[in-house]
């Protein structure tokens, strides 16, 4: 089943209700409202907490936004996020440049431009790029979620400055259930107060890791990559909405695998919207790091009836960066 990426969202705001009886007395609950984040919080809660050094978080200057086109130009019509894992690597989604159901060729490298910040509308710094490295199954079209492979390489024209890279997990010791912080530059120009005019500025939430998928296998010319995927669910303050908690097992849902959901949601729970993919979700390794475990690369499809994307119940699907860290360790030294 194709992935619903995350590059362009309608904002809608609906009222719906709950999908596991189990978890209510109320057959028919109100549920409240809401885009990305929990309706009972404030977006700049979310900045801050993007723009804040803490040693207890993840550092999330190594989260960058790309503004790009598909024709090479500077009529930067897209906007994606990715994570600097060296001073001359971002790792982001391979789907920003290359949709085969829209393009014919990846995007050239002539119209794509980074922005280091918080803020895209006045960046501390921008970057051009020197090239970029498509997952080569993505590239050769197998473009479902279920491959796993939904992963870009983007070498800057020069070094990154003043940014520790993010650290990767390179072996498959990620834990069900942690906190997970996720990253990006989402679109919420639509929210009341937002200018509409202006890129939303960094964000930074909160979940826990629900599922952990691998031995998803690709190959093109002889060569098999191994892939897998990690995902978290948007639950509501009332608990009443836990998509992989819940009885209801879709499609992509199967793809996904085995695992549990706590309905109860964090402090700063939230989901991913357009403009977040490519972002990484941060996990702690066994060894207490902030770790990139994955690469947004979008959205299970009809969750429950009535869902609508954005809200509470979606489900973000993220390509996980240790079962293909052979590949992403390999382009990275052969291009040094």
């Amino acid at each position: 089943m194709k992935l619903k990426h995350l590059l362009f969202f309608g904002l809608s705001f609906f009222v719906f209700i709950s999908c596991d009886d189990n978890e209510t007395n109320d057959p028919d609950p109100v549920v409240e409202s809401t885009f990305g984040i929990r309706h009972d919080k404030e977006l700049s809660e979310y900045e801050s907490i993007a723009a804040t050094v803490s040693p207890e978080n993840p550092d999330f200057r190594t989260v960058v936004q790309f503004k790009y086109s598909l024709d090479g130009t500077d009529e930067y019509d897209y906007t994606a996020s990715g994570v600097v894992i060296d001073e001359e690597w971002i790792l982001t989604a391979g789907h920003n440049f290359y949709d085969k159901s829209e393009q014919s060729n990846p995007a050239p490298v002539s119209g794509i431009t980074i922005r280091v910040g918080n803020d895209p509308n006045n960046p501390d710094t921008t970057y051009t790029v020197e090239s970029i490295y498509i997952h080569p199954t993505w590239l050769n079209g197998d473009q479902n979620y279920s491959d796993a492979n939904d992963l870009c390489l983007v070498k800057v024209s020069s070094a990154i400055a003043d940014i520790t890279p993010a650290q990767l997990f390179t072996d498959k010791t990620e834990t069900l259930g942690n906190k997970v912080w996720i990253c990006g530059f989402g679109d919420y120009s639509k929210l009341e107060g937002q200018d509409k005019t202006m890129d939303s500025k960094k964000h930074a939430m909160e979940n826990v890791l629900d599922r952990l998928q691998e031995g998803l296998e690709t190959s093109v010319n002889g060569v098999t990559y191994s892939g897998g995927l990690v995902a978290f669910d948007f639950d509501n303050p009332g608990k009443t909405i836990n998509s992989l908690g819940d009885d209801i097992v879709n499609a992509d849902e199967k793809i996904l695998g085995e695992g549990t959901s706590d309905p109860e949601p964090m402090e700063y729970e939230a989901t991913t919207v357009s403009g977040d993919s490519g972002g990484p979700l941060f996990l702690k390794d066994t060894d207490g790091a902030w770790k990139v475990s994955g690469i947004l690369g979008g959205g299970a499809s009809n969750v429950f009836e009535g869902h609508v994307d954005g809200s509470y119940g979606d489900i973000s699907i993220y390509t996980r960066v240790s079962t293909s860290y052979d590949w992403i360790s390999s382009v990275m030294n052969d291009e040094e």
